[in-house]
């Protein structure tokens, strides 16, 4: 058995050979050679920053992972998180940052994350099919239909700290039913009383506070 097994340490052994000469063929890599990300947060909420390569293969010597910034840390509009020192940093004169915020203004196809379906309002009795009643971008918004089917347009998110939802929305016809709400991931309504959108003649805000969580 020891016998029959030998053989198999030369290919091992020449696989890291080669591996250690093709990383020291390799150029050491600069700041422009990678960028940093965070991790996902642990059960303490905690995260490591690591540099990622752009290219595989192109250099040797990244930087070590390191300790990164509580996962409830944020910066406020106008700044935005330098990952190189971890700290927060004012934008340039003509740039903006939403600090820890995300805004959706370009409608053109659904955002990342943004999920829409239809359904049949009524499921006791027999009625078209609603897999294509959907909402629609359309440039600058996005537009639910108009038919006998329900239509959800969703987006979920796990907040670290409380914030709010921000959204403009016109709604002239009341003889379509029209409501939001927030679920938490236990799928229970957070504000069921208020589910009724008013209508509008005209594009009319709306906002609601978040609490953390998903």
């Amino acid at each position: 058995m020891h016998r029959g097994s030998r053989p198999l340490s030369h290919p091992v052994l020449l696989l890291w050979l080669l591996s250690a000469q093709v990383s020291a063929d390799l150029p050491l890599c600069k700041e422009s050679d990678y960028h940093f990300e965070y991790t996902e947060c642990d059960v303490l909420g905690l995260r490591w920053r690591v540099a990622i390569p752009n290219k595989a293969n192109t250099c040797t010597g990244l930087p070590e992972p390191i300790r990164g910034t509580n996962c409830t840390f944020s910066c406020d509009e106008g700044a935005f998180l330098n990952m190189q020192t971890q700290k927060c940093q004012k934008c340039a004169a003509g740039t903006y940052s939403l600090g820890t915020s995300v805004a959706f203004e370009d409608w053109d196809t659904l955002p990342t994350g943004v999920i829409t379906y239809g359904k049949m309002t009524n499921k006791e009795k027999a009625g078209p099919d609603c897999s294509n009643s959907t909402w629609t971008p359309k440039g600058d918004y996005v537009a639910s239909n108009t038919d006998e089917c329900t239509a959800t347009l969703s987006y979920a998110v796990n907040l670290k700290t409380n914030g709010n939802l921000f959204f403009e929305y016109f709604y002239p016809d009341d003889s379509i039913y029209f409501e939001f709400y927030v679920q938490n991931d236990q799928c229970q309504s957070t504000d069921s009383e208020n589910r009724g959108m008013r209508t509008s003649d005209s594009w009319s805000p709306h906002k609601v506070q978040l609490r953390k969580g998903t």
